[in-house]
């Protein structure tokens, strides 16, 4: 009877031991979290973690996800659980002020109402019209609201940069200034003001999303300071500066400003537009390189070279008289291979770019600066020289003559870091508090062309009932906005770089996958081939007699269609039997996965609790045969 009750009294002290301990545990380290996966899927930046502390004022975010419609899609499943526990890291580190709800919008219910009117994308699943969401809508104290509209697994390396984008957003709810300096009409046209009044010419396409969503303030031709107000600074095709207007550039970058700059050691768009004096000017190279900047930056975009690609050319016509298709190596297409797949900018550009007559960026051995590609030009290139281009270009004499450097060079980058001014001193007759050095590391964004936003390489304009309609033939214009939205952001969301991704498939399943498609795929084309073999053969013999006459058709050839039916049904079991094999090694293997991941755990407690059973067997005997003894 002692033995029973020590037994019973232990067992509840064991189960009164655990509730204390979970409930400590609880009460201690609530909120700690800890992310076991290889590569800290789910730990959050220390840009992120800033933004966070310094959130003024609470954000709601609310998580839209159709739980019980993602059922038969585990790639929607397995990302949305990632999507949550990211979400639910945000809860934990901004404390108060992340207020996370998950809603699931039950088809045709008020939730679901609610995801539409915050503008969420709904996915047709289904025969009766249900929608699957899958977005997010966050707002703040004064109801302003920015919104994810559908997670994308495609995006998923981007996950954390489009929630931090989504607060800060709701931090920063005012439109952010965009002051423009440039050498384009960017406002009026090709024409001018007087153009765009009679009706002959319109602002340049890019104006249009830049105003969507920029303050834009386009700085007049005799400006002599940058808005202290200005959150990012865009320079297209800047040339001409007076000394006053190169120092207030220097001096709004050292100063910490964001600036994206394109510079052109050659426009083609140049060469067509009026000169401010009337009288044009043969010496004229038309370029609009900030050489002191770059030169004090430790970067150089060489004047008197045009980067020539031939394994990215364009295709144009360059016939005379009749049409002749050639690649011009003077214009690069740059497509996914091209563009920096890890950066915000140029990751999820849908359309490749067309860049004209391009330079190219190279960090000299003073540089401060970390310089980080973003798009570049293919190994089949040659730097070519400028004069080539300035005088009616022949696309056929480049590619003849084409030699490549067997180099990628690099046509626009990211620059970070630590810059010196150009300037000693302010020039005479400016009052400014010259500054020599920047505090903290700049942001910029340079791009060594400035024609790749003119409306001809990007838009294509078309009449429609009575209207211009602008359709994009490149991505151009995405990535002038992509940049300028990421450089309106906060220091921290510009420092954010994509992740890794979550899904990793089994490599041996993987491996399974590719060698069963090599021992399978030689049969299966064979059986096609000899099904659409069976199935001409079949139709030439049944065409010689009209439908409804096969009396017309001999006893040998009766007996052949005969024939070659049995043959196609016999050729379509075999195809079906080769493609059941193709699935059943890998199907097998991931029974066994699966077999093992539901059974592994038990079965270690399984074994635990016998070993510690044999244990206190053993312990047991002993202590008996000392009680003997």
């Amino acid at each position: 009877m002692n033995q029973r009750f020590m037994h019973f009294s232990a067992i509840v002290l064991a189960a009164v031991l655990f509730l204390s301990v979970n409930i400590l545990s609880d009460s201690l380290f609530g909120g700690t979290r800890i992310d076991l996966t290889e590569r800290k899927l789910f730990t959050l930046s220390d840009g992120t973690r800033t933004l966070l502390d310094d959130l003024d004022e609470p954000v709601t975010l609310k998580l839209y996800f159709s739980r019980s419609l993602a059922g038969d899609a585990p790639e929607i499943r397995n990302h949305a659980d990632n999507v949550i526990n990211m979400l639910e890291e945000y809860a934990a580190a901004g404390g108060d002020n992340i207020r996370l709800e998950i809603i699931d919008p039950e088809p045709f219910s008020e939730a679901e109402d609610r995801a539409v009117d915050a503008g969420l994308t709904g996915v047709p699943i289904g025969q009766v019209g249900e929608n699957f969401y899958f977005g997010l809508v966050g707002t703040n104290m004064t109801d302003d609201q920015e919104a994810i509209g559908f997670f994308s697994p495609e995006r998923a390396r981007f996950l954390e940069y489009d929630l931090t984008r989504t607060i800060y957003g709701l931090s920063n709810p005012d439109r952010p200034m965009l002051t423009v300096v440039t050498g384009f009409p960017l406002e009026f046209g090709p024409g001018g003001i007087q153009a765009a009044m009679r009706g002959e010419s319109q602002p340049y396409g890019i104006m249009q999303p830049m105003r969507e969503f920029f303050d834009v303030r386009v700085q007049p031709r005799n400006w002599d300071s940058i808005d202290p107000e200005t959150d990012v600074l865009l320079l297209v095709h800047a040339r001409d500066l007076t000394e006053a207007q190169m120092y207030a550039i220097d001096q709004y970058i050292v100063q910490g400003g964001k600036a994206m700059i394109f510079a052109d050691p050659f426009s083609e768009t140049g060469v067509n537009l009026p000169l401010p004096q009337g009288v044009p000017n043969p010496l004229d190279r038309h370029e609009s390189l900030l050489t002191p900047l770059f030169r004090a930056w430790g970067v150089e975009v060489e004047a008197d070279r045009i980067v020539g690609d031939r394994g990215y050319a364009t295709r144009v016509n360059a016939g005379a008289g009749r049409r002749a298709i050639i690649d011009y190596v003077g214009w690069i297409t740059a497509g996914p291979d091209a563009l920096n797949s890890d950066d915000v900018v140029t990751a999820e550009l849908q359309m490749p770019l067309l860049i004209p007559s391009a330079g190219h960026i190279r960090q000299t051995d003073e540089a401060t600066l970390d310089v980080r590609p973003l798009v570049l030009s293919s190994p089949d290139s040659q730097l070519l020289d400028a004069a080539k281009f300035r005088t009616r270009p022949n696309p056929q004499a480049l590619l003849a003559e084409f030699k490549p450097d067997d180099q990628r060079y690099v046509l626009a980058a990211r620059l970070r870091g630590p810059v010196n001014s150009a300037f000693e001193k302010a020039p005479d007759g400016v009052e400014a508090d010259h500054v020599m050095q920047s505090g903290e590391p700049v942001d910029l964004i340079l791009v060594a062309d400035a024609d790749m936003l003119d409306d001809r390489y990007w838009l294509s304009r078309q009449a429609m009932m009575g209207q211009q309609i602008a359709q994009p033939t490149a991505g151009n214009g995405s990535f002038l906005i992509n940049g300028l939205d990421n450089l309106a952001g906060s220091a921290d969301l510009i420092s954010l770089r994509s992740r890794a991704e979550g899904d990793r498939p089994f490599q041996r399943i993987e491996e399974l996958r590719r060698a069963a498609e090599q021992r399978y795929l030689a049969e299966e084309q064979a059986l096609v081939e000899k099904l659409s073999e069976t199935e001409q053969k079949l139709a030439e013999l049944e065409s010689k007699a009209g439908e409804g006459n096969s009396e017309l058709l001999s006893a040998e050839e009766q007996a052949a269609i005969a024939d070659f039916q049995s043959r196609m049904l016999e050729t379509r079991r075999e195809l079906r039997a080769v493609q059941h094999s193709l699935r059943r090694d890998i199907d097998a293997l991931q029974s066994r996965v699966q077999m093992l991941n539901i059974a592994a755990m038990p079965a270690l407690v399984l074994l635990f609790a016998i070993g510690i059973a044999l244990w206190r067997r053993r312990r047991r005997i002993a202590s008996q045969r000392v009680r003997e003894v």
